[in-house]
């Protein structure tokens, strides 16, 4: 059958206007093309009206419209929660999330919507609490694999408001270990002439791949860096986060210092709160004197309970104290809602729950 057609997100601006002169076009249709792409709700090339049928022809011989295909979706109760299963083109899976925060109850702020995506086919850095770490590694995703989990989701609430207007790079995988296509794909999603969104709208998160947050610190596109900690000190954090061994705290510290001088960027920090393991008051100090001098934010985050693992999410009390230790030694700090618990919305959950009803039933 051979191999399976190239998804036409992989290309860059430039390749699709390569492409338009190997098809015999003027360059301007790569444009063309890439507006229906990026911002439209169409899901195929036959859809674009202005441009040529032979040429809509032409590029549905060589490319795929789509990357992915939905193998499953589950929408929480509440609805603000809608996570799907995507099944790529040699047939692995990967998770994609969209997040809807209503507006405030007080009436201030605004409806928005979120959507994480993947970056990788399970993950090789194996944090302790983590669905995706227990499946192991497969591959990367290709920049339009990565895109197309956003794409999915824009057209989507196009028709389906508040539209997502933040993209946060925290699903499966560690996006700093497929840097170039993660990469490209912030490029797509802020190229004005592709989806036309602001780049500090684009969150990268990693567990401390520190040769990756050296390349931040020289890349012209400013995305914002979020650096998943869950410990403040190298004998907890080496248990949770085995990256840790590699890139031991003082040497993360001393990197996001320099990351800050050279950008003037803030550096989210992201600590999933586990029962009686990092939820402390003596570790929420020691996570003060941590972060002294550096202009960061601490996202606390309720742990999604995994069956398999035997980690449970601290007590509201525990979060309540902890969170109160932060926040009056001046560290800016909230809590992340609980979203998307009653459908498994935690990395890997849903993927891994898929595959063993495929298992049993084969």
């Amino acid at each position: 059958m051979g191999e399976p057609l190239r998804p036409i997100t992989d290309l860059s601006l430039d390749e699709l206007r390569a492409v338009m002169r190997d098809l015999g076009q003027a360059e301007y249709r790569a444009e063309q093309v890439a507006g229906w792409v990026y911002r439209s709700t169409v899901t195929s090339f036959a859809e674009m009206s202005n441009i040529p049928k032979a040429l809509r022809e032409a590029l549905a011989e060589r490319f795929r419209y789509h990357a992915l295909e939905e193998r499953a979706a589950l929408l929480s109760t509440d609805a603000e929660t809608r996570k799907l299963v995507l099944s790529l083109p040699d047939g692995e899976l990967i998770e994609s999330v969209l997040m809807r925060y209503p507006q405030r109850p007080d009436g201030t702020g605004s409806e928005r919507a979120t959507v994480c995506v993947s970056t990788q086919v399970g993950c090789p850095v194996k944090c302790a609490f983590c669905a995706t770490g227990l499946m192991g590694f497969s591959r990367n995703l290709s920049a339009g694999e990565i895109l197309d989990q956003a794409l999915y989701f824009l057209r989507w609430t196009r028709e389906h408001p508040p539209i997502v207007r933040n993209v946060v790079f925290m699903g499966m995988g560690e996006p700093l270990l497929n840097y170039d296509a993660t990469m490209s794909a912030v490029d797509r999603l802020v190229d004005t002439r592709c989806a036309g969104m602001g780049v500090h709208r684009m969150t990268v998160s990693t567990s401390g791949w520190l040769p990756g947050i050296e390349r931040l610190i020289e890349d012209s596109l400013a995305v914002r860096l979020a650096v998943s900690l869950h410990a403040p000190n190298d004998e907890l954090r080496t248990s949770l986060v085995p990256l840790n061994r590699r890139f031991p705290i003082p040497q993360l510290m001393e990197t996001l210092h320099r990351y800050q001088r050279a950008t003037g960027r803030r550096v989210t920090f992201e600590y999933t709160l586990l029962d009686g393991v990092n939820d402390s008051p003596a570790l929420a100090r020691e996570l003060v004197s941590l972060l002294k001098g550096l202009d960061s934010h601490v996202n606390l985050i309720p742990m999604n309970p995994v069956s398999d693992l035997p980690f449970q999410p601290s007590p509201w009390p525990v979060v309540d104290e902890f969170h109160r230790i932060l926040r009056d030694a001046g560290v800016i700090c909230t809590v992340r809602r609980e979203m998307g618990r009653d459908i498994k919305a935690a990395c890997g959950q849903l993927r891994s729950e898929l595959q063993k009803r495929e298992r049993k039933s084969a």
